[in-house]
């Protein structure tokens, strides 16, 4: 009997083991194409199914962890940068300090975890959440990051995650949630706007036609719609603009200027998962009224009594002709600022110019042309060490804000 089950020669296992295999596939096929097995989101998986897949999803994304984080992660600037965009976004199904989670997103199956806990993050290292943040997690609703190459806005949502255990319910609020003492004069949505293709990591994914990347866009918090997105600006930039050192100082520029930066940001030429959620919500009445707005707030450093350092006056004004690098004020001098459309850099906050730089010399910013980045600032920044970047950022953010001229037709460089 033992032979007859389990013969010696390897042909002879060849007969059964094809009728198995046309048997499976046959079972498969039956179960597709009858639609026996219930997908809804009604019924949980079974458990040892679920421990199954958890399981799975725990070791990919061992494998796949992120690279090595920035020595300062955990500083309160990347903190408080990353809980702005918590607050917008993942506390919609993540909950955080002081707050449970919305019943609709505890109806999806899998269910998003509770994050103002210690058990969800201590179970992943930094490297790995930047990982899960970066790359999201098929069939669940964890998205991936929508801005590619923008490592540092990730890292800052990590610095948030792996604060956000320990957090206060108060400090939360400050930190993520909007104020009403922020809220400022409405700014209507306006008539019906054209919509217009706007390009991100996956628009050419197929089936193309089931999905419509144009805007403006329906977004999480309907600020748009509702005229109050100000008050949504304010969660990073601050009630007065100023940006408090994480994020730019919005009135140091010209209207024209924030208006194409927005306007490139929805359209998806300028990178960031922090701002194309936001600039493809709003309308072009809307974009014009904003850059209107915080260009006529009043002008302010971000860093009153700074002091500037001798080597970033040198490579602001003349240069680093080693390296064949012309003066940073041959384009970001006042006069050219306004023919070029290049940002005003003077009176910008140190931490924000000194990240951008870093961006810039990573591949994560910079005018997109097709699949290209075409930017100077990309080869430029690539020569400057981390003392250089340091130094012309510390110069710029010690000098009084520049006279702020108007200029058109030009589209924004970054």
């Amino acid at each position: 009997m033992l032979p007859y089950l389990f013969p010696s020669r390897f042909s002879q296992w060849l007969g059964p083991l094809i009728a198995a295999a046309i048997g499976a596939l046959l079972i498969a096929v039956i179960v597709v194409v009858t639609g026996i097995v219930d997908l809804s989101a009604a019924k949980p998986h079974p458990e040892g199914w679920a421990r199954f897949l958890h399981y799975t999803f725990d070791r990919s994304t061992a494998f796949h962890a992120g690279p090595k984080p920035p020595a300062d992660l955990d500083s309160p600037i990347r903190i408080a940068a990353g809980a702005a965009y918590y607050g917008q976004v993942c506390a919609r199904c993540h909950g955080g300090p002081g707050f449970g989670q919305n019943p609709v997103v505890l109806s999806m199956h899998p269910r998003p975890q509770y994050l103002a806990t210690d058990l969800p993050i201590a179970n992943f290292s930094s490297p790995e959440l930047f990982r899960i943040v970066k790359a999201g997690v098929k069939y669940s609703a964890m998205p991936s990051w929508p801005a590619d190459r923008r490592d540092d806005e990730i890292w800052q949502l990590v610095a948030f995650l792996r604060a956000l255990p320990k957090m206060s319910p108060e400090t939360f609020r400050q930190l993520a949630v909007v104020s009403q003492d922020q809220a400022v004069s409405p700014v209507p949505f306006g008539q019906k706007p054209a919509q217009r293709a706007y390009a991100l990591r996956n628009d050419d994914e197929p089936p193309r036609v089931s999905y419509n990347y144009r805007t403006p866009v329906f977004g999480f918090s309907g600020y748009a719609l509702s005229a109050n997105p100000a008050a949504t600006c304010a969660r990073c930039h601050g009630a007065d603009g100023a940006g408090g050192g994480a994020f730019p100082n919005l009135t140091l520029q010209s209207p024209d200027y924030l208006a194409r930066t927005l306007t490139a940001y929805a359209a998806g030429r300028r990178r960031s998962g922090f701002m194309q959620m936001v600039a493809t919500e709003l309308s072009p009445a809307q974009i014009d009224a904003l850059a209107h707005h915080y260009a006529a707030l009043p002008r302010r450093s971000s860093e009153a009594g700074a002091t500037a350092p001798a080597l970033g006056q040198q490579i602001a004004l003349q240069g680093v002709p080693s390296a064949g690098l012309a003066p940073c004020a041959s384009c970001h001098g006042v006069t050219l600022a306004a023919s070029k459309a290049y940002p005003l850099l003077e009176g910008e906050a140190h931490w924000y110019l000194a990240n951008q730089m870093r961006v810039f010399r990573s591949g994560g910013r910079g005018s997109i042309v097709g699949d290209k980045i075409e930017d100077p600032m990309v080869a430029i920044a690539r020569k400057l060490d981390d003392r250089q970047i340091e130094a012309v950022a510390g110069y710029y953010a010690a000098q009084p804000p520049a006279k702020v001229q108007s200029f058109a037709a030009v589209e924004p460089k970054r």
